[in-house]
């Protein structure tokens, strides 16, 4: 009987200590895994909330960068991580857009958007077209006027296949019913310096991208593709001011896996919603020129929701591309 009452008493002790450590969380360091590399949105924006997440969790938060395959090899790996909050990331739209990728080549997907849990949206930039200045177009509308005159003639560039600069403009086509002819590149660089070459006519991108180079006089901003006007390019109208519905971000926002308890999904909640209001965390995003639009999981999931159906309605649109 008292070895029994010793064994009670460990167990009872072990599920103390278990307890305990459960309602520390995060007792240790954690991981923000990216699925891209060093310098674009979404690692700046990592970048930015990565120190003040450290200092509100009171533990080492961590970047890793594994890019590969227009970011599955890392966002692959966080869907497989363990679902004990330990590993986050900053995502966008791959989340989305690979599964309806694979879908649309017949492949199995390398994971499902289901796979993942929202904690809250960080940004939202909304995609401007850029256009170089030898072009004659002063405005969005001769630009369409343009288009549906010589259809398949006007040449855009993006950072390749399936990606947010590429189905930006498939938006701004099905919304105007034009047709445009299209120049994938090897990244968000290599097209921008296509534009800037005139070696295309047009590419939506970043504010914080086209941004400088517009106020330069290097290139031209016809419109831009938010519910409203980029404080950075304020006489630039939105293309639903000019009539059109097409509207598109590129966003990033704080995930986890979907099978993580939800008390360790409420600890990331309250760290997000302080860090998205801290100065360090504001002056940082405003340095590299991106806008903050904070939404908690219950507001950014829907919003997640209808973008992601946007994403997936426009890859099929465009259908199978080698």
């Amino acid at each position: 009987m008292r070895a029994l009452m010793s064994g009670l008493l460990v167990l009872l002790c072990v599920a103390g200590v278990e307890a305990q450590a459960q309602d520390k969380f995060p007792s240790r360091p954690v991981t923000i895994l990216l699925g891209y590399p060093p310098g674009g949105s979404t690692d700046t924006t990592a970048r930015a909330i990565a120190p003040v997440l450290e200092r509100i969790l009171g533990q080492p938060v961590v970047i890793q960068n594994r890019p590969g395959a227009a970011a599955l090899i890392g966002t692959q790996a966080v869907a497989n991580a363990a679902p004990d909050g330990y590993t986050i990331t900053v995502a966008t739209t791959q989340l989305a857009l690979l599964p309806a990728v694979d879908q649309i080549f017949g492949r199995p997907p390398s994971f499902t958007r289901d796979q993942f849990a929202p904690i809250a949206l960080l940004s939202a930039d909304p995609s401007v077209l850029f256009v170089h200045p030898s072009q004659p177009w002063r405005t969005f509308q001769e630009l369409v006027d343009d288009a549906r005159k010589r259809p398949g003639q006007i040449v855009y560039a993006s950072g390749g296949l399936y990606g947010t600069t590429h189905l930006a403009i498939e938006i701004v086509l099905k919304a105007t019913g034009t047709k445009m002819r299209h120049l994938p590149t090897a990244g968000g660089g290599p097209a921008l310096t296509a534009v800037l070459g005139n070696h295309a006519a047009l590419l939506a991108a970043h504010p914080a991208v086209g941004g400088p180079q517009a106020r330069a006089g290097a290139l031209r901003p016809l419109g831009t593709m938010g519910a409203k006007r980029v404080a950075s390019l304020p006489d630039v109208p939105t293309l639903k001011e000019l009539g059109y519905d097409a509207e598109y971000y590129q966003w990033n926002g704080l995930f986890t896996q979907a099978k993580v308890p939800e008390p360790i999904i409420a600890v990331w909640r309250e760290a997000a919603a302080k860090a998205a209001k801290d100065p360090e965390f504001l002056q940082a995003m405003a340095r590299v020129g991106s806008g903050t639009e904070y939404m908690d999981r219950d507001a950014f999931r829907p919003w997640w929701d209808a973008d992601s159906k946007k994403t997936e309605d426009t890859v099929r649109a465009i259908g199978k591309v080698q």
